[in-house]
């Protein structure tokens, strides 16, 4: 199963990203959770400490790595890089046995460069949706950017985070549009944040209208930001929160519904 977790900034889809990982990992699946977002924050929702993921440099900073799989030499860049053992040599184990890869930022050229770093990020994605039989959690880059890069082609789900807001519905909208683009079968939701029924009804409604499936509402919750201000991940902080028990109830719809294989 392939899953990439989507949406506008600040709706929280990092925090349920790492949650989900672990969930999935105390079930018995193997996991791979996949930070692609610029921000870097996806290890302390996992529970890795700071101090840990200083020990890696992201792989598209790692230069020497790329220039040594890409490079063919007179300034030809091979696009098909062996990215076979990446998982293995460069990722972070967490807690419940969660690998982390760090995919980090492309600081040169524009989104649809042909730059060696683009190249070896193109491949690796491709190789953890497509060859391999692990559980993938993407946190993919807020907004739409991804979807330009085709970075989340061929995932089995992506999940929208979507808030009580009319901008976050918009780029449900948009999210949903551009999935077709890139051969993205099923796109479903998880609103966040939700305080009251009116909030809910908002929701329900956008939702309807999108013709989107609302797979869960996970309700608005200090513990979230108390396990932050503690830094903390949300599962070590509190498992019996009503966050988690929504991100529970999630990720059971998600193996009811949409899950094609178990490690």
């Amino acid at each position: 199963m392939k899953l990439a977790i989507v949406g506008k900034g600040g709706v929280g889809k990092t925090t349920i990203a790492g949650t989900l990982a672990r969930l999935f990992a105390r079930d018995g699946y193997r996991v791979i959770a996949v930070d692609a977002d610029p921000s870097l924050n996806l290890a302390s929702s996992l529970g890795i400490p700071q101090y840990r993921l200083e020990e890696i440099t992201p792989l598209a900073e790692n230069i020497e790595l790329i220039r040594s799989r890409t490079s063919m030499g007179y300034g030809l860049i091979n696009l098909t890089p062996r990215v076979d053992d990446i998982v293995e040599k460069y990722s972070l184990v967490g807690p419940d046995g969660v690998r982390l890869l760090v995919m980090g930022t492309v600081k040169t050229g524009g989104t649809r460069c042909l730059c060696p770093e683009n190249a070896f990020l193109r491949a690796l994605l491709a190789h953890l949706i497509l060859g391999r039989n692990d559980m993938v959690i993407l946190d993919m880059v807020a907004g739409l950017e991804h979807m330009a890069r085709g970075t989340a082609r061929g995932v089995d789900l992506m999940l929208c985070v979507v808030e009580p807001s009319m901008k976050a519905v918009e780029t449900a909208r948009r999210i949903r549009d551009l999935a077709r683009d890139i051969e993205v079968r099923n796109v479903a939701v998880v609103g966040n944040k939700v305080r009251t029924e009116r909030e809910l009804k908002f929701l329900e409604t956008s939702m309807n209208e999108l013709a989107l499936p609302l797979l869960e509402v996970i309700p608005y919750d200090e513990s979230i930001i108390d396990a932050d201000f503690k830094g903390s991940a949300l599962l070590d902080y509190d498992e019996e929160s009503k966050a988690v028990k929504a991100l529970i109830r999630l990720k059971n719809r998600i193996v009811r519904d949409y899950f094609a294989y178990r490690g």
